[in-house]
């Protein structure tokens, strides 16, 4: 089970972009950005196994850097040998957005 559930983006300007998204209420989305890059990295609560079936929604306003805004959602890794949710710093599954304003 992915950590990411929903994401839309809305177009506010020729500049800028509206993201939308969902993840399970046991978990913490931290956003980082840095020249375009919008980074989500969404990770399971200290002591949780499990996401929960519960999700809520996130939003931020994405600003364009050279005439691009790239989004990337950082998932937690499901680690099929130990049968947890790994350690919470796996790059996959990875999802990306690309923008050219």
């Amino acid at each position: 089970m992915e950590l990411l559930g929903t994401y839309s983006t809305a177009r506010i300007n020729t500049n800028s972009y509206n993201l939308t998204f969902s993840f399970p209420d046991n978990c913490n989305a931290i956003v980082s950005h840095k020249d375009g890059v919008y980074s989500v990295a969404i990770n399971l609560n200290k002591g949780q196994t499990q996401p929960s079936s519960n999700y809520i929604t996130d939003n931020i306003i994405c600003n364009q850097y050279n005439g691009c805004i790239e989004i990337q959602f950082v998932q937690q890794n499901f680690n099929p040998i130990g049968g947890d949710w790994g350690d919470g710093n796996s790059t996959k599954p990875k999802v990306k957005i690309f923008v050219n304003g």
